[in-house]
């Protein structure tokens, strides 16, 4: 059939639009399907279970599925609201009160079907019942130990004899737990002494919330698929055990609008290596929350064109630092272990041999909550003149009286060693002092630190959650992890104070005064670097990277 010229010309221009709107039509769909996100968790998650969540597979995967009363900022660790939607204290600094959304909902998936059936409201009691697991001699929580003493009643009903406590006993130590229901959506918290940075520990173990229907009727199996009750802004869709982990979007979790990947996939790839070449081959999409790379590895893809593009550096909370034994000689004299500090050419350090950190001010890393600001410049700068003018100045002046021969501690790794190595060398060339380093294995390395420390000794200090309190605690004369034996006494009142403190910017100076004191007035330690990690991501997600392990907001991610 023949047309006039107009229509054929009216036809063909319908058809071109017809095409150009399918076209944008599938254009469209195509943009807004959100492909699943691959990723490695490394190995077969120890559990899902919040009260026993240790390493950091199964705490990744658990901050995915439960809710905690406060989630934390993964640049800052500073504590943002989760089901809670505010906090308060008391002026003495004992009770925290806090006031829980009122829009979460436990949800079970099923798998017959793929439904998601709503069972019931989040409320207080979920959190009385959760925080009492964590303490429950007869659950095991592995970091009951950590965090009992801040909780009134927490450190008796964990040390409970399971032979010998009555159900009775039980319920009487449950009562006096230091957290209690005020009604559905208020909880409270009774503290032993005052804790400032408790929404900190609030935000990693404390208080990721459990179902009490589904854990007593599920047992052994409660955390499987079909069984699990969740509340986070995934649900557990698939397990299959030692081989891979799916989670979906929770489409009733209350701010479900704002996730934008609906599928997680997890593969479990141990070795780090085999989880880079699956990166390479587009099998992943980052090597995050597991399969980091090595320095060598690092090293390479720094120079690799396309590669590089995509690494990207993240602070972790691990501290590394040169501790010194200030009960033996020399290093009872400050200024001996200042020269010592001042020795020490740390740019180098990082730069030539840890590679994989940032050269550390102090103990604490600079930008965590409360800790001090990344611009500080506390504590002893590397100054060969002003070293050697420190020993001179506590008498060692090279001729009539020399320092001895030097014990320089380390555990046994040939990283560490090398570095051990170095700062040696240092030594010898800055200050012409001998030092010997003694290598033992970890496990009578410890034995050594806790009987009898060298005059030097090699630590790193990893913070379970992110605030600066977590560091200053450390060196206070109490701490069963302070093996330099110091004994501080104004620094242990300037740490309390900070503990009460409530304003953060006070108590950031108040941190402040305490690392100076620590670094740099008494120099009892010397701070070396702190630890970073480098990681790949395709160019096409957005993300943010979180400074701790099992803390990666992967709700928050999305593909560009």
């Amino acid at each position: 059939m023949v047309f006039p010229p107009k229509i054929t010309e009216r036809f063909l221009l319908i058809c071109l639009l017809t095409s150009i709107v399918l076209l944008m039509g599938c254009r469209t769909v195509a943009e807004t399907v959100n492909r699943h996100l691959r990723l490695n968790i490394g190995s077969e998650p120890a559990t899902l279970d919040p009260a026993l969540a240790t390493d950091p597979e199964s705490q990744q995967v658990a901050r995915m599925i439960f809710l905690s009363l406060v989630e934390t900022d993964p640049a800052t660790g500073a504590p943002q609201h989760g089901l809670s939607t505010g906090w308060a204290v008391s002026t003495d600094g004992l009770i925290w009160e806090f006031k829980l959304r009122p829009d979460a909902v436990w949800v079970r998936f099923n798998p017959i079907g793929e439904r998601v059936e709503i069972k019931r409201n989040v409320n207080a009691q979920d959190i009385v019942y959760s925080v009492r697991r964590v303490f429950d001699p007869r659950v095991g929580s592995g970091f009951a130990m950590q965090i009992a003493p801040v909780l009134r009643g927490a450190q008796e009903l964990r040390t409970a004899n399971p032979q010998k406590t009555t159900e009775a006993d039980y319920q009487r130590l449950f009562a006096a737990l230091g957290v209690q229901a005020v009604d559905d959506t208020t909880v409270r918290f009774y503290l032993t002494s005052p804790a400032a940075y408790f929404p900190s520990i609030v935000s990693t173990w404390l208080v990721r919330t459990q179902p009490r229907e589904s854990v007593e009727a599920g047992g052994v199996v409660w955390t499987e698929p079909g069984t699990l009750w969740t509340n986070g802004p995934y649900m557990l869709t698939s397990w299959t055990h030692g081989r891979e982990i799916v989670l979906k979007k929770n489409p009733n979790w209350y701010d479900a609008a704002s996730v934008r990947i609906d599928e997680i996939r997890f593969t479990m790839i141990a070795d780090t290596a085999t989880a880079l070449d699956e990166y390479k081959k587009g099998n992943l999409d980052s090597l995050d929350p597991y399969g980091g790379l090595s320095t060598n590895d690092y090293d390479t893809l720094h120079e690799d064109p396309f590669l590089n593009k995509q690494l990207h550096i993240i602070p972790t909370l691990c501290s590394h630092y040169y501790g010194f034994n200030t009960t033996k000689a020399p290093f009872n004299d400050p200024l001996v272990r200042k020269a010592f500090t001042a020795a020490i050419d740390r740019e180098t350090l990082v730069s030539s041999v840890v590679k994989l950190g940032d050269v550390a001010r102090g103990f604490a890393r600079a930008g965590v909550y409360a800790s001090t600001d990344i611009t500080d410049t506390a504590g002893i700068p590397f100054s060969v003149n002003r070293a050697r003018e420190y020993l001179k100045e506590a008498g060692y002046d090279g001729r009539t009286k020399r320092l001895p021969v030097i014990t320089l501690g380390v555990n046994t790794d040939e990283t560490l060693q090398l570095i051990a190595e170095t700062v040696v060398q240092m030594w010898k060339s800055n200050l012409n002092v001998e030092v010997r380093v003694a290598a033992l294995d970890w496990k009578s390395y410890q034995q050594t630190l806790r009987e009898d420390p060298p005059q030097i000794f090699r630590l790193g200090y990893c913070g379970y959650f992110p605030d600066a309190a977590n560091f200053a605690s450390v060196f206070q004369s109490k701490s069963p992890v302070n093996f330099t034996k110091w004994i501080g006494l104004p620094y242990d009142q300037t740490v309390d104070a900070a503990a009460r403190e409530i304003d953060v910017t006070k108590r950031r100076g108040l941190y402040r005064t305490a690392e100076k004191m620590l670094i740099e007035e008494n120099t009892v330690i010397a701070p070396l670097w702190w630890s970073s990690r480098a990681t790949l991501t395709r160019p096409d997600i957005q993300r943010n990277y979180a400074i701790t392990d099992g803390y990666e907001r992967l709700e928050t991610w999305g593909f560009q």
